[in-house]
């Protein structure tokens, strides 16, 4: 039976000699083409992309809000903000960050160009890298570099390249690839001086990649089973000879380093999150009932999802609220996940059984996949960027398995090779077409609030566009236009929500904050219409029962600031209160984040200060308790 089963090419290869490490050295003249040939279609693929803008969705929150860390003017004061003056903090990606400090040296700090940039060139990297990583697990240039080509077009990849915080995706996954390649050279090489610098190569990258995203903590588990298979990989044994376990714990220990450093990172980022509010009380644990229930049925569900993107990319989305932990599953949805769930661990056992070398790539998407299980922390369940890496494991069990099958059967060469170049073609023209949904804020919101099942978060972006249209407006008639719009789209955001027949349970579902949302938005139509200050400050102060939080704080807090400017004299004092009542809490709820604080005392002294006689005991008071 193991003849049934043998390795794609070089079956003549004696067993037990894995083959040379040359690619560290120097490139076979068609692997220089090849990769040439990647790198420029990736390029050429992308490239529009450069010209998009900054879109609403974490690029001004994240990397706009702080000049202080992508200083344009001097490298030198962004490094010290980024390693000293403003370490930690929310999200303390020291690689990631000093990547955007680059950018805003070189192209400037709110030029979208530099950024975008920087992400299809990192993405056409992590093309060309996969490509020679595949080359040597394979055994094939040609699965290589078609699994390559498919990676480097994919639908699916148009999210992480085409939006500026992809940014953290692709320089986790370069250096995971980088970092695999180093150890198969290590593992395969005879040279005592080359193993030791490919180990070294290799836990660096390590360690990159958690300082670029901190889901890279799965790759010491996608090293240990490289470490594992390599045998069945690299033509050290047949893909279906027995398990050598003793051999392959042998391997192992050489990544202790790696998971030390991994756990450290994991305990200490885990504790800034903390700190800085990010992880907070989100619903059951990890051992409630209820929780591991829907573990249990979603996570088929969502497997399946990321397979229909990858092969049948329709209704694309930057965030899927489906399934959902306050909408019950139908019973055609509990027997699909139940299907799904007995049919992706029947094709890993068998591929455990008889080709483990398959069987790697199979898990190395499922160990890609780890940190997304929601097993402690839910925000969202599933999200196309999180696929990122781990399509290459999906794309290279098939294009090896489909190598094989026209070898075996000569006679399905030509429907292989029209399908292969069919789902090329597609993915070409679905992915092209899909990158124009990233041009800009408009083009992004109004794609996703016109899906079939939109967000409220996208509903709400939508109407914010449209009302900050009408607020720079001169034009009444105009103004009126693009109220009427931010109207249309709140009452959309309503009704939405009524259609998602939820039923809130112990979780702390994000729509409470995009419901907040609608309201606020709802709250500057009133005031952009006329509405008397009673009828804004009810949509306020609903926003903050919903969802009380720094931003709704901060956003009630100007607001109603704005309000008493507009209002007589004698009725100016409550809404001033009011204004600073929120103040107060925007302070509370930025208490451990010092960019913040500092922007709250700029706040407290040009907003209130010695402005208001009736507010100077109550401003002395904050004064002492957050900035003395």
């Amino acid at each position: 039976m193991a003849g049934a089963f043998a390795p794609v090419v070089g079956t003549a290869r004696p067993v037990n000699k894995p083959q040379s490490s040359k690619l560290w050295t120097r490139l076979p003249g068609p692997d220089v083409w090849v990769l040439s040939g990647l790198v420029l279609v990736s390029l050429a693929f992308f490239g529009r992309t450069v010209g998009f803008d900054f879109v609403d969705f974490d690029d001004r929150t994240i990397l706009l809000a702080h000049p202080n860390l992508y200083d344009a003017g001097s490298l030198s004061a962004s490094l010290g903000e980024i390693f000293v003056h403003y370490f930690p903090r929310e999200e303390p990606l020291l690689v990631r960050d000093v990547s955007w400090a680059l950018d805003a040296h070189f192209f400037g700090f709110e030029n979208a160009q530099g950024y975008h940039l920087g992400n299809v060139i990192l993405h056409s990297l992590v093309v060309a890298m996969l490509f020679l990583f595949l080359a040597r697990v394979t055994r094939s240039r040609v699965a290589a570099g078609l699994t390559a080509l498919a990676f480097a077009v994919a639908p699916i990849h148009v999210e992480p390249v085409s939006w500026i915080m992809g940014r953290k995706d692709l320089l986790a996954a370069l250096f995971m690839v980088v970092g695999l390649w180093a150890q198969s050279v290590e593992l395969t090489s005879q040279r005592v001086g080359r193993k030791r610098v490919a180990w070294l190569l290799c836990f660096a990258c390590c360690a990159l990649a958690l300082g670029s995203k901190i889901s890279a903590v799965a790759f010491v588990l996608v090293l240990a089973l490289h470490r594992v298979f390599t045998p069945y990989l690299e033509g050290g044994q047949a893909p279906d000879l027995a398990w050598n376990f003793r051999a392959a714990l042998k391997r192992l220990p050489a990544l202790l380093p790696h998971a030390f450093v991994t756990g450290g990172v994991f305990v200490w980022y885990r504790g800034v999150l903390a700190d800085y509010g990010v992880i907070r009380e989100h619903g059951p644990g990890p051992l409630d009932p209820e929780h591991l229930g829907h573990v249990i049925q979603f996570l088929p569900l969502i497997a399946g999802k990321y397979l229909q993107h990858l092969f049948w990319p329709n209704d694309l989305s930057v965030y899927y609220r489906w399934p959902h932990v306050e909408v019950a599953l139908s019973a055609g949805e509990t027997l699909a996940s139940v299907g799904l769930a007995i049919g992706l661990t029947a094709a890993l056992a068998f591929l455990l059984w008889r080709r483990r070398d398959l069987a790697f790539h199979a898990l190395f998407a499922v160990a890609l996949l780890a940190p997304y299980l929601g097993l402690f922390y839910v925000g969202l369940w599933h999200a196309d960027r999180y696929f990122y890496l781990a399509t290459a494991g999906v794309l290279a069990l098939l294009a090896v398995g489909m190598q094989e099958l026209g070898r075996r059967m000569p006679a399905l060469r030509p429907a292989l090779v029209l399908l292969v170049a069919g789902f090329l073609l597609s993915s070409v023209t679905i992915g092209w077409q899909q990158q124009e949904v990233w041009r800009d804020d408009e083009s992004l919101w109004s794609y996703e609030a016109n899906r079939d099942e939109p967000s409220l978060l996208s509903i709400q972006a939508l109407a914010k566009i449209y009302l900050r249209r009408a607020e720079a407006s001169d034009n009444a008639a105009e103004q009126q236009v693009w109220i009427q719009q931010a109207l249309h789209q709140l009452e959309r955001g309503h009704a939405r929500n009524l259609a998602m027949a939820r039923e809130p349970g112990r979780y702390r579902a994000p729509e409470r904050q995009h419901l907040a949302r609608l309201h606020v938005m709802s709250g500057r139509a009133a005031a952009l219409s006329g509405a008397p200050p009673p009828a804004q400050l009810a949509h306020y102060r609903q926003a903050f029962e919903l969802a009380p939080d720094r931003l709704t704080s901060i956003l009630l807090s100007r607001n109603l600031f704005e309000i008493a400017g507009g209002v007589p004299e004698e009725a100016r004092q409550r809404w001033v209160e009011a204004s600073f009542e929120y103040f107060v809490h925007y302070l509370n709820f930025s208490a451990t984040d010092p960019q913040h604080l500092r922007e709250g005392r700029e706040l407290l002294e040009t907003n209130y200060g010695d402005r208001f006689p009736y507010l100077t005991a109550r401003v002395e008071e904050t004064r002492r308790q957050w900035f003395q």
